[in-house]
């Protein structure tokens, strides 16, 4: 699939434009973090079902901007570890299929916030059986939960993934296999800041904002600089492929 000139140098377009989207990100939940803690937000269900519903348009767009964001990402790392496998085939198979299923996972966590839970919203504003009403807010608690599991097996399962990519790309100039490791090893650190995170503010009603911000910089800046030095390093391997 990636033997043509043409489709590596689209990949490696994907990447950048992917890469840009992670920055975005980082600066968005950086700002989100230094006003609000994500750990004690208001969880007033019945409210949070109405205003989803007066804001499905958005959650859409969210969601189909997120499940672009992991195809986008998909084909980057599935081009990246196709061209990888001609250096390390071993690592770069591993990698490629670790990082795909992370994104796969992604893209189930796109689907549910982005059609799912507003479909939801949608059923309890229109239900009148009081029982259907109660089994739809247990759904909206438990799908929290459901995303964020998803959000989770995406980390772990691209954080090993990114590494071994990075280790077949292992010889090659540039910065591109050092990014990889590097934010393999951000995504390893998020676990335990966002675990201590949440033990301060939950426990000691303590909201640590600069460590906060630090970590949501960290994290998708990290990624967005791996995609857009994997991306640098696509086109300059597609510019030496036929078209």
């Amino acid at each position: 699939m990636f033997e043509r000139q043409r489709t590596v140098l689209r990949a490696a377009g994907g990447g950048y434009l992917l890469a840009g989207f992670l920055l975005a990100l980082a600066v968005g939940a950086a700002a989100f973090v230094a006003r609000q803690d994500p750990h004690r937000l208001p969880r007033d269900w019945e409210a949070v079902l109405a205003q989803r519903v007066e804001q499905t348009g958005a959650a859409v767009l969210a969601g189909v901007l997120l499940f672009a964001a992991a195809l986008a990402g998909l084909i980057l790392s599935l081009a990246v570890a196709a061209r990888a496998r001609r250096l390390h085939p071993t690592s770069a198979t591993l990698g490629g299929l670790l990082v795909a299923a992370g994104l796969v996972a992604l893209a189930g966590v796109a689907v549910w916030t982005g059609v799912v839970a507003p479909y939801a919203a949608l059923q309890y504003r229109a239900a009148t059986d009081e029982l259907r009403r109660h089994a739809l807010l247990m759904e909206a608690h438990l799908g929290e939960h459901v995303a964020m599991l998803g959000f989770w097996c995406f980390l772990g399962l691209a954080a090993p993934g990114l590494y071994f990519l990075g280790r077949a790309l292992r010889g090659e100039r540039g910065w591109a296999p050092d990014s990889l490791k590097l934010a393999a090893a951000l995504i390893l650190l998020h676990l335990p800041v966002t675990l201590y995170l949440a033990q301060q503010s939950l426990l000691h009603q303590r909201h640590v904002a600069w460590l906060a911000v630090l970590d949501q910089l960290l994290l998708w800046g990290g990624l967005a600089a791996a995609c857009y030095l994997a991306a640098r390093w696509l086109r300059r391997v597609g510019r030496t492929l036929p078209p």
